[in-house]
């Protein structure tokens, strides 16, 4: 007889995402061969999806939205955003529960996932890091993002004309939306304008209990 199965390692095995027999991977690849009975084993890993570096256009922000469409949470560690050289720039990155569209022209409802003061932009259609991240989106969780070029015009955030379009891997899809002016919010709205990134993340680890035979 088979000890209680958690909600949690039913979820993740009908998702393929775990057999009862089989080998966790290290960041490197090895296998770890599993722990000893009455012990437990984590999944964990990380990832980034790429939208395009292609520009065309450019302006000051970009809207698009960000579902977690994986079966474990994943939280954002970084990003890579397209920006034109010049001095040193301030990037700030807003969030919002739902959807961005509709919401691009007001500050009601958008919160702020970080501020990077010390971004030098690298030339466009170059990946430029922004540090910026530790925010967590769950699985099924929509959120809404604004990518906006604070210190505009120190240098422009470079992004490409059409859309929206959605990007996607077997953990998060991303959803292109408008090209945003100057200042945050009140700035003119272009539509649709395809932001030019990549989004960082780490698969969160989750504990598994596993199976222990019962008396």
């Amino acid at each position: 007889m088979w000890g209680r199965v958690p909600a949690t390692f039913a979820a993740l095995f009908a998702a393929g995402l775990f057999a009862a027999v089989g080998f966790a991977s290290d960041e490197d690849g090895v296998p770890t061969p599993p722990g000893p009975p009455g012990g437990t084993e984590q999944v964990a890993g990380t990832g980034s999806l790429t939208t395009l570096f292609a520009s065309n256009n450019q302006f000051a922000g970009n809207t698009f939205d960000v579902e977690n469409i994986g079966a474990l949470p994943i939280t954002i560690s970084s990003f890579d955003v397209n920006c034109t050289t010049g001095s040193t720039t301030t990037f700030t990155i807003y969030w919002r529960t739902g959807t961005a569209l509709g919401f691009e022209s007001a500050a009601a409802g958008w919160n702020v996932m970080g501020v990077d003061s010390n971004v030098t932009c690298n030339g466009t259609n170059i990946p430029t890091p922004v540090a910026i991240g530790g925010f967590t989106i769950n699985p099924g969780e929509v959120i809404g993002m604004y990518v906006d070029l604070t210190s505009y015009p120190s240098a422009s955030l470079a992004y490409t004309n059409g859309g929206p379009t959605t990007f996607m891997n077997s953990e998060i899809s991303v959803t292109t939306l408008h090209g945003k002016g100057n200042p945050a919010f009140t700035g003119a709205n272009f539509f649709p304008r395809q932001w030019n990134g990549t989004i960082f993340y780490d698969i969160v680890p989750v504990e598994l209990e596993s199976f222990s035979a019962g008396e």
